[in-house]
């Protein structure tokens, strides 16, 4: 089964909002529907979420618990996973072949709302980016949209996307590539942070690139001549790329690391590497300066007699902003109020060593240019989106802090997180229910879209950024594969499948888990069939008992 070992499973515009300033804060009012039936959608949600906050507190310090980092997020997938199966919302495993990544739908029809939220910690400290409270916002957002939606008959479609390792790797684009927001009328999520606001800015374009050149090893003082240096290759490219600045908008970013550059000095270095992000406002500035950078490799090669390689390449879209939709969050915001905090957790919090309070005053968005990147951007290129900010901690906390890690995984960031779910819940009921909302947020969308070109996934991960899937071994010498229950992500039970298939997916072996296999630190294996190499990667799948779905649980190389 989906279980997680270690932890219980545990709308028209509707609202009008009316913002009076008093004492230094924003403080907003209840909440004036024009329709009462749309009042009653809203606060069945509302009410949901708050009935539900233990909830989001579980998600959110289970996960932070966890702490997995990119593509390793195996037990925050079961979790979630495991609380979106139980609500009822049909789950797509391993969503665009990446073991860790879920979408979960309920519902049928148009429109189609989507919540989307990132799983992973940082290396080193943890859930500093909060996303344990986003993911645990999101979820419970939708399973309030969910009751709500039943309690009043209403129709429509809510999808889920859980998806990993957004600060090491481009994983959204890749579901996105996959087609599994084709169908999105409008994606809206939340963020954890020092504000409570939304967002409608932009964000970069960013190609990543790894340019590699081999040489010729010598002896660097009794025979240079003999050598062709990689590392002169790499310097003429990386001169050559700073003099192309000059003639590139001004807007672009360019920035590079030497990631090899030889073994020692007395060596004239046979390899050396670079490794790239090239950014731009818009997806086409990349693509143009891309093309003048493979021809500064090019060049650089050709002078110094040098083999280039281009490696490992990935490219990441603009995020397209949208006002409507990022003005309805700044709504809901004040219809459902910001965390509130009492004398009691804040002493908590200073017990942690964090002074000050997560701020109370909704803040306007602005609409700005960041000159960061980010995954989500290619998602925006297929939907209009915006993301919720909920203050989850206290002024001034830098995110990717050790600071912001604390507060991700105490009551600031728990207060946050359920203020996030009933807000996200309150926006995506306005979408589903209020066609003139919709129609705003999708007319602008296009809008901007206009003369745009057609979208191209460039977005990849490459082979070595994928950890061994957890608790399975393939011997090639023993023609055997052991699992080991204790490590495995998912909860063995009687039924239950387990197969090992080659990169080209050819069968390789299958196993149905029996009643004598079952226990916490039971080991168990089965035979393999065909030819397996020492070093060959390999693919696990798992299929529980009495279901249908299949979870890609990851790759292994054989032993």
């Amino acid at each position: 089964m989906y279980q997680p070992k270690t932890a219980l499973i545990v709308q028209v515009s509707l609202f009008c909002l009316v913002i009076c300033l008093a004492f230094g804060l924003l403080v907003p009012v209840p909440m004036v529907a024009a329709d009462g039936q749309d009042q009653d959608v809203m606060s069945t949600a509302i009410k949901f979420a708050e009935d539900h906050a233990g909830l989001t507190e579980d998600i959110a310090r289970t996960l932070w618990e966890y702490a997995e980092v990119g593509l390793g997020e195996y037990k925050s997938y079961v979790k979630a996973r495991s609380v979106l199966a139980e609500a009822g919302f049909k789950i797509t495993d391993s969503a665009a072949d990446i073991p860790t990544c879920l979408v979960a739908q309920w519902g049928s029809g148009e429109p189609v709302i989507g919540i989307y939220e990132d799983t992973d910690a940082l290396p080193g400290v943890g859930h500093a980016c909060g996303h344990n409270l986003n993911t645990a916002a999101g979820i419970v957002a939708a399973m309030a949209m969910k009751h709500a939606m039943e309690t009043h008959d209403i129709q429509g479609t809510i999808k889920v996307f859980i998806n990993p390792a957004e600060e090491v790797w481009d994983v959204a684009p890749l579901v996105a590539a996959a087609g599994h927001y084709d169908d999105v009328d409008a994606l809206i999520s939340f963020h954890a942070g020092t504000e409570n606001t939304s967002e409608y800015g932009s964000t970069m374009a960013m190609d990543h690139v790894e340019y590699k050149f081999k040489g010729q090893p010598a002896h660097a003082a009794a025979a240079p001549e003999k050598g062709i240096s990689a590392l002169d290759a790499v310097e003429i490219m990386n001169v050559a790329v700073n003099y192309l600045r000059e003639h590139l908008i001004q807007e672009m970013r360019i920035h590079y690391v030497i990631t090899d550059g030889g073994a020692a000095p007395n060596i004239v270095p046979a390899t050396a590497a670079s490794r790239y992000f090239i950014r731009g406002p818009e997806y086409p500035d990349v693509a143009y300066a891309r093309q003048r950078i493979d021809d500064c490799a090019k060049a650089a090669a050709l002078a110094t007699g040098a083999e280039l390689e281009i490696g490992f390449s990935s490219g990441i879209y603009n995020k397209v902003p949208n006002k409507a939709l990022a003005l309805k969050a700044i709504d809901a915001i004040g219809l459902v109020g910001t965390p509130k905090f009492n004398e009691d957790d804040i002493a908590k919090m200073e017990a942690l060593g964090i002074t000050g309070v997560p701020s109370g005053a909704i803040d306007e968005p602005t609409g700005s240019q960041s000159f960061g990147s980010n995954p989500i951007g290619d998602v925006t290129w297929k939907t209009p989106s915006t993301t919720v900010g909920i203050a989850t901690w206290a002024p001034g906390t830098a995110g990717h802090s050790v600071e912001a890690a604390v507060q991700s995984g105490s009551i600031y960031g728990f207060k946050g997180a359920e203020a996030a779910s009933k807000a996200l819940a309150v926006l995506g009921l306005d979408l589903m229910t209020n066609p003139d909302s919709l129609a705003a947020v999708i007319a602008e969308y296009e809008d901007r879209m206009k003369n745009m070109p057609p979208y191209e996934g460039k977005a990849m991960i490459p082979e070595v950024a994928y950890p061994e899937a957890p608790g399975v071994v393939v011997s090639a010498s023993k023609g055997c594969a052991l699992l080991t229950s204790a490590e495995t992500a998912f909860e063995e039970a009687e039924g239950d499948i387990i197969v090992v298939q080659a990169a080209t997916d050819e069968m390789l072996g299958e196993f149905t888990i029996g009643a004598e296999q079952l226990g916490a630190t039971a080991e168990y294996s089965f035979a393999t069939c065909g030819k397996i190499e020492p070093g060959q990667r390999l693919k696990i799948f798992y299929t529980a008992a009495g279901t249908d779905s299949t979870w890609f649980y990851g790759y292994v190389h054989a032993k």
